[in-house]
């Protein structure tokens, strides 16, 4: 297989903290992910906070671009900007249909990769927002693989956001 990364940001438009839906919108994201990423081999890595998704897809060259082109088609994103989108020899997020990480960022992680203690992607490199989702995943308890068996979004979102 012709293995392809795909890295992007947008402005997140409707998860806010503060929304009653947000966790009901949190367990959508994540069913979808899993059912479609794992379909279409894709995995990958998301980061949010109330002003963006971060995003990393890898996979066959023609899913990571579906999926993508379908992401864009929800009304949640904004404004995508693609940091990189190149072959690749090896997955950063094998073995995770999609990974994610709540905003609770840890901040000694955060501060090695951003220039600033809230998380902008605009202001970060393709390398140092793959670099930064994968330290984060290792580091922080508590990140959720949505492909493990009978992963419940549900026990996802309250495990996060408890």
């Amino acid at each position: 297989m012709y293995l392809f990364r795909l890295i992007y940001y947008s402005k997140n438009t409707a998860v806010n903290p503060d929304d009653p839906h947000l966790r009901a919108d949190l367990k959508e994201i994540l069913r979808s992910a899993k059912r479609n990423n794992m379909a279409h081999g894709v995995t990958g890595a998301l980061l949010f906070n109330q002003n963006h998704f971060a995003q990393v897809l890898e996979g066959d060259r023609k899913a990571v671009t579906e999926t993508f082109c379908r992401i864009m088609k929800d009304p949640r994103h904004s404004d995508p900007v693609i940091l990189e989108a190149r072959p690749i020899k090896k997955r950063r997020f094998a073995g995770w249909s999609m990974c994610f990480v709540g905003q609770q960022v840890a901040e000694e992680v955060h501060r090695r990769y951003c220039c600033s203690d809230e998380f902008e992607p605009m202001k970060m490199t393709a390398d140092s927002l793959l670099g930064f989702m994968r330290e984060l995943i290792d580091a922080v308890p508590g990140t959720v693989r949505t492909n493990q068996p009978g992963k419940d979004p549900e026990a996802t979102v309250k495990k996060a956001f408890g």
